[in-house]
């Protein structure tokens, strides 16, 4: 090989991105020419300061490609590379959730779809972690072929099954992920400014009350027993989780280490030695699926989100498509949380940045447990949204959304957008609808839906006052209003003076 070198996602197996300029990029002596040919295309560069970086023109969807790269003293071949859509899988344990846990694995992997593949981008917290860890099993192309479709991420694989089916074309699913993190893990300093500097002062500060001189001998020795930890995240938590006495300690350990120079959790670590990692492998977009760690700070997420997708926006130089997962419902584990606001500011970003999309989880939560076991809706609701909004598909993706509520007597008139063909509820009525007048709650109400509209009436509603109705406005409730795709209804908050 020489001194030509690639970063770990150009392997066999790879997907490469159809119809945009394809970027290849490595390290290599300075001055060295390097020819990149994939497909009958070709492109060249000169190493500056021991990188380079070239351009492929952009390619039609195709597959059995080489993609061969040379220089003066070294040539790397890769095979089996097809050319389709590329998308970045982020975020928190939800999206790291692999499908061999998912309700429905069973069946998803007798579904084999060679030109279906994922790469688990590994999981390095600190530099040198990869020689105290075993990473043989990730960092590599997988294809939905048989047990190998287990170990993708559940809604990437939901996600680009979906794709694949619609486009017939190779998908390739990139999963950066890492459970309980904070998006300010994924980004820049330079991003986390004025208000977001909290995460950088909470980490300093913690990390001030830590002995430098025996820090990272803690932190392998906890790693050590997280990893050993006999974890089974199939089977649904039915009651909230009590931690077992003898992980107390363990506990303890890791709130101490919490935001240590070398956890994961801390502000910017991830962006350095995960997400750089695959900058600028060109994309289609970006999936999301986290908030459940910053609802401790829901007053900063609206910021901290629009900052990191200005963030991921400006390495990759492209205004990236960024579809996110509404946080389903969910009430405890260990403790009792609260997604309402974060679900409400996911929603807002849809409105305030651009080529923001949302798809709606409301429906598929456990009471229970924060890691809902039915990834295929959430998924193919994912790759609705992508088909509509990237892929210009004339179908309905966007769940049901209040655009006007009126009042008149003892009835209120809700008016919704992205009914399609009519709104529906599963089940006897809608659940989890709340109505105040004067802020005293309404005890009596009769709620139906039909066409676009929900209808509420209650002679309570006589009264004079303002009234407001709240829809799966809980930590956990039951979301059974849908639109004619199948959509659940978003939840909201209308106030009629």
């Amino acid at each position: 090989m020489g001194g030509l070198k690639l970063p770990l996602i150009f392997q066999n197996g790879m997907v490469l991105q159809r119809r945009k300029p394809v970027c290849i990029w490595g390290w290599a002596a300075d001055g060295a020419q390097i020819a990149v040919q994939c497909a009958g295309e070709s492109a060249l560069a000169i190493a500056k300061e021991g990188r380079w970086k070239a351009f492929l023109p952009p390619m039609e969807a195709g597959t059995g490609y080489t993609l061969r790269i040379t220089c003066d003293d070294g040539e790397r071949v890769i095979d089996d590379v097809a050319v389709g859509e590329v998308w970045l899988a982020s975020g928190q344990s939800n999206m790291e959730f692999l499908l061999r846990d998912d309700a429905d694995a069973a069946s998803a992997a007798q579904i084999e779809h060679a030109n279906v593949r994922c790469f688990e981008v590994p999981k390095i917290a600190y530099p040198g972690q990869e020689n105290d860890r075993d990473y043989s099993a990730v960092g590599c192309w997988r294809k939905a072929l048989g047990k190998e479709a287990l170990y993708f991420t559940a809604v990437g694989f939901y996600f680009a099954e979906e794709l694949y089916r619609s486009l017939n074309v190779p998908v390739g699913i990139i999963n950066c992920t890492w459970g309980g993190i904070s998006a300010s893990v994924f980004m820049g300093e330079e991003y986390l400014t004025g208000r977001l500097g909290f995460f950088i002062e909470r980490a300093r500060e913690a990390q001030s009350k830590i002995e430098p001189e025996t820090e990272l001998e803690r932190y392998r020795a906890l790693q050590k027993t997280i990893d050993a930890l006999p974890i089974d995240n199939s089977k649904p938590n039915l009651a909230p989780f009590q931690p077992d006495p003898s992980m107390l300690d363990s506990l303890a350990e890791m709130n101490a280490l919490q935001l240590s120079t070398y956890s994961p959790f801390r502000p910017c670590g991830l962006y350095e030695t995960m997400l750089k990692t695959i900058v600028p492998y060109s994309l289609s977009g970006v999936l999301w699926y986290q908030g459940e760690t910053d609802s401790s700070f829901p007053e900063l997420y609206e910021e901290l989100m629009a900052a990191m997708i200005v963030n991921w926006r400006d390495l990759w130089h492209e205004e990236l498509p960024f579809i996110l997962v509404q946080l389903a419902s969910f009430e405890r584990m260990f403790e009792p949380l609260d997604f309402v606001p974060i679900r409400a500011i996911q929603e807002r970003l849809t409105k305030t940045v651009n080529k923001v999309w949302l798809a709606c989880a409301m429906d598929v939560g456990m009471r229970y447990d924060v890691h809902p076991k039915q990834k295929r809706p959430v998924g193919e609701r994912l790759a609705r949204q992508a088909l509509s909004k990237v892929y210009g598909r004339p179908i309905l993706a966007d769940s049901p959304t209040v655009e006007g509520c009126r009042r008149e007597g003892a009835e209120i008139t809700i008016r919704f957008a992205h009914a399609g063909h009519g709104l529906e509820c599963r089940g006897d009525r809608p659940q989890t609808v709340d109505v105040r007048i004067n802020d005293t709650l309404v005890s009596e109400s009769e709620i139906s839906v039909h066409d676009s509209v929900m209808l509420i009436s209650s002679p309570e509603l006589d009264r004079e006052g303002p009234v407001t109705v709240e829809f799966c406005w809980h930590p956990y409730c039951e979301d059974t209003v849908y639109n004619s795709a199948g959509l659940p209804a978003l939840p909201f908050v209308c106030r009629i003076e």
